[in-house]
C-alpha cells in the first residue's frame, strides 16, 4: 500500500514539473508555428485557386449524377406503382373473366367441332 502512495505522489510530482516545460515548449513552438504558417500561404493561395474550380466541377458533376439517380428512381418507383396498380386490377379481371366464360361460355357439343 506504501509503494501504492509513494508511486502516485511521484506522479503528481511529476506532473507538476511537466507544467513549466509544457509551457517552454509552447513558448517556442507557437512563434514556430506561426512562421512555417506565413511561410505556407502562398501554396495555400495557389492550391485554393487551383483546387477551388476542380471542386466546382466535380460537386457539378455528382450533383448531375445524382438529379439523374433521383429522376431514374422516381420513373422506377412510378412504375412500380403501375405494376403494383396493374396486379392489383388485372388479376381478379383475368380470374372473373375466366369464371364467366365458364359459366356463359358455350356449352359442350355446341362448339365448332359440333
Amino acid at each position: 500500500m506504501l509503494a501504492l502512495a509513494r508511486g502516485l505522489f511521484l506522479g503528481a510530482l511529476a506532473l507538476v514539473a511537466l507544467i513549466p516545460v509544457g509551457i517552454l515548449l509552447a513558448v517556442i513552438g507557437l512563434p514556430v508555428v506561426a512562421v512555417l504558417c506565413l511561410l505556407a500561404l502562398p501554396v495555400l493561395l495557389v492550391l485554393f485557386l487551383v483546387g477551388l474550380p476542380l471542386l466546382i466541377v466535380a460537386s457539378v458533376v455528382l450533383a448531375l449524377m445524382g438529379a439523374v439517380f433521383g429522376m431514374l428512381m422516381a420513373f422506377f418507383a412510378v412504375g412500380m406503382v403501375a405494376v403494383k396498380i396493374a396486379f392489383i386490377v388485372l388479376v381478379p379481371l383475368v380470374i372473373l373473366g375466366w369464371i364467366a366464360r365458364r359459366i356463359v361460355g358455350p356449352q359442350a357439343g355446341a362448339g365448332i367441332r359440333g
